[in-house]
């Protein structure tokens, strides 16, 4: 692709060819609608690295692999957890030549505005929604989301486990060079952009999964897309309904990261729900995948507290009239954090998730993943070689035990945000 010159007719083109034909049963949304493509959920910054440090005057340019395609896009951007005002300077969206990589496709690169401007400013706190542009964004893409950062940023809002390589260059904007040479430093995280929208005859709604570094996708290929919401994504994308990933790597139910020694981990799930989950673009049905953290790390919950957490956050989601499905917690024997309370909490944990009336629908992992033979354990196919997290083959497993009885409220009538 890297030979090949972009156009808007040939971005079109790829976007039906990646999309597929939509059943015929799907009925077309109203004009308007945008529905979330790609999400991350923003954290505060780490105690030390590039995070605390922040940036001066550079770009930092990042890839969104997209679930849904569209007509047109807009970008969410933060400084939920900034500590000043952050001035963001130039903003374009391209796609990349390939996985991993920082070059653009040849005029695939256009800018972004807020309120008509080509900058703007965050409040410490803020979040901001770039205007409509036109463009087409083609479904399973990589999406190149480059912001000049003129500085100084302060503490950057960021997510810590991307599992997808960023690029930051040396000093200057370097928002609109297809090329990567003055992109010479990675990092594994995404800062500041948490989010993109659609807009397109195609969408029909958004699914958005709450969790914790299972839903994040650690142990998952970087840049490969093996987190379970992009095999998820890859079932149900082509029937309009785009996939948002807002897992957090050591995320609990009841606790924030700042609680701890890690702010990194984030604020808990009780605490992000509006921002992450009910403020987002189409939302037609959530997924709740969290606890275990709550579970093993110190100071510890136990199975009844977690479970009323749970059925918290799913009350709150029920009330707008989403429907949600929640996961049983998988094992993770012989991982560091494991001890026998532990996992009689995780079984008692899982036996009250599948019974409760709580819930609209079960997913459930635990038996999608574990070990026949020894069911405290995950399958040696899906272990990613620490005991807890999956492999990619693991979390297509995870992936094909979400329930597609709970896409039925996908419907093209539900109101944009």
């Amino acid at each position: 692709m890297s030979g090949a010159r972009w156009t808007p007719v040939a971005g079109a083109l790829l976007s039906v060819a990646l999309l597929g034909a939509a059943p015929s049963a799907v009925a077309q949304p109203r004009a308007g609608e945008w529905a979330g493509t790609w999400g991350t959920a923003p954290a505060p910054a780490a105690p030390d690295g590039i995070s605390r440090e922040g940036f001066t005057n550079r770009t930092v340019r990042m890839v969104a692999h997209t679930s849904i395609g569209g007509d047109e896009v807009r970008l969410r951007l933060s400084n939920a957890y900034g500590t000043g005002p952050l001035a963001l300077g130039r903003v374009t969206v391209g796609l990349a030549v390939s996985p991993g990589s920082a070059v653009a496709v040849p005029g695939s690169l256009r800018a972004v505005t807020f309120g008509g401007a080509p900058a703007t400013t965050l409040a410490a706190g803020a979040q901001t929604v770039s205007d409509p542009l036109p463009y087409p964004v083609p479904a399973g893409a990589d999406l190149l989301v480059s912001v000049h950062l003129p500085g100084p940023t302060g503490p950057a809002t960021w997510h810590w486990l991307a599992q997808q390589t960023a690029h930051v260059s040396e000093p200057g904007d370097h928002t609109g060079e297809q090329a990567a040479t003055a992109f010479t430093r990675q990092e594994t995280s995404w800062f500041f952009l948490t989010g993109v929208d659609v807009r397109g005859t195609g969408a029909r709604g958004t699914v958005v999964a709450l969790g914790d570094s299972q839903t994040d996708g650690s142990g998952s290929t970087l840049n490969g897309n093996g987190r379970w919401t992009d095999a998820f994504a890859r079932k149900v994308a082509p029937s309009g309904v785009g996939v948002l990933n807002k897992g957090i790597g050591g995320n609990r139910v009841l606790r924030d990261g700042s609680e701890t020694e890690r702010p990194q981990r984030g604020t808990s799930a009780l605490g992000r729900l509006d921002r992450d989950v009910l403020d987002q673009s189409g939302v037609c049905a959530a997924v709740l995948y969290e606890g275990i953290n709550d579970l093993q790390l110190a100071p510890y919950a136990s199975a009844g507290e977690v479970l009323d957490g749970l059925r918290t956050l799913a009350g709150r989601v029920r009330a707008r009239g989403i429907p949600v499905v929640v996961g049983t917690l998988t094992p993770f024997k012989d991982s560091p954090f494991w001890t026998e309370k532990a996992e009689a909490q995780r079984v008692a944990l899982n036996a009250a998730l599948r019974t409760s009336d709580a819930f609209d629908h079960v997913a459930d992992f635990d038996a999608a993943v574990r070990d026949p033979a020894d069911p405290e354990r995950v399958r040696a196919g899906f272990d990613s070689g620490d005991h807890i997290h999956l492999n990619d083959a693991g979390y297509r497993a995870v992936a094909d035990a979400v329930p597609t009885a709970a896409l039925a409220a996908c419907a093209p009538q539900r109101r944009s945000r």
